[in-house]
């Protein structure tokens, strides 16, 4: 396993050091360009991890996921805690859509089949220190996925789902809830709410 990620580990090493060297000229888009490109290291490396670990017959595998992600099963309702805050639209890479998506479905993998055909609502609340979030810019697909992937939803088409997102601004230290439930806490108020005009 060592000698697989070797490459990744030297790709992060040079580009470590052009940043360190070049410390007074970088701007804001040097610094960008970099996490991404770690961003992709590491879900490379992760990559390696996944697949060696399939072939690691009567050894322990190695532990890659981000362990701070949990989920928990309450009077019916899936809470789902992410320690990170979703990425906007702008700023989305693949790989950081990955590693959101593969995280959360190994925290939310006990629960496959929860809601089935269902149709479900998805409440997500991103919390970071930011007073003017645009909570239309958050990315919440990798979410959505990890619960498609896990079957915890059948699909994520409208028979299936419906979402909400809320931004608060409460936290110095970002991360996101997501709340999974049966969509008749929702469509009931909605119906209310369409007699009333």
């Amino acid at each position: 396993m060592k000698q697989a990620i070797l490459p990744e580990l030297e790709k992060v090493k040079q580009q470590a050091d052009f940043m360190i060297k070049n410390k007074e000229i970088l701007d804001d888009k040097d610094i960008e360009t970099f996490l991404k490109s770690l961003e992709k290291i590491r879900y490379d490396m992760f990559a390696k991890v996944r697949l060696n670990n399939k072939n690691r017959i009567g050894r322990e595998p190695i532990s890659y996921i981000n362990e701070e992600y949990k989920a928990e099963v309450k009077q019916g309702i899936l809470k789902i805690y992410i320690p990170e805050v979703l990425p906007k639209f702008k700023n989305i890479s693949n790989y950081a859509y990955k590693n959101i998506m593969i995280s959360t479905a190994e925290a939310i993998k006990d629960y496959q089949g929860l809601f089935d055909k269902r149709l479900t609502l998805v409440v997500i609340i991103v919390h970071e220190k930011q007073v003017n979030m645009d909570i239309d810019n958050k990315y919440v697909k990798p979410i959505i996925d990890s619960l498609v992937l896990q079957n915890i939803i059948q699909d994520d088409n409208i028979s299936n789902m419906m979402y909400m997102v809320q931004g608060k601004n409460d936290t110095k230290k970002p991360y996101t809830e997501v709340f999974v439930m049966d969509a008749t806490y929702m469509t009931t108020w909605l119906e209310k709410l369409a007699d009333t005009f």
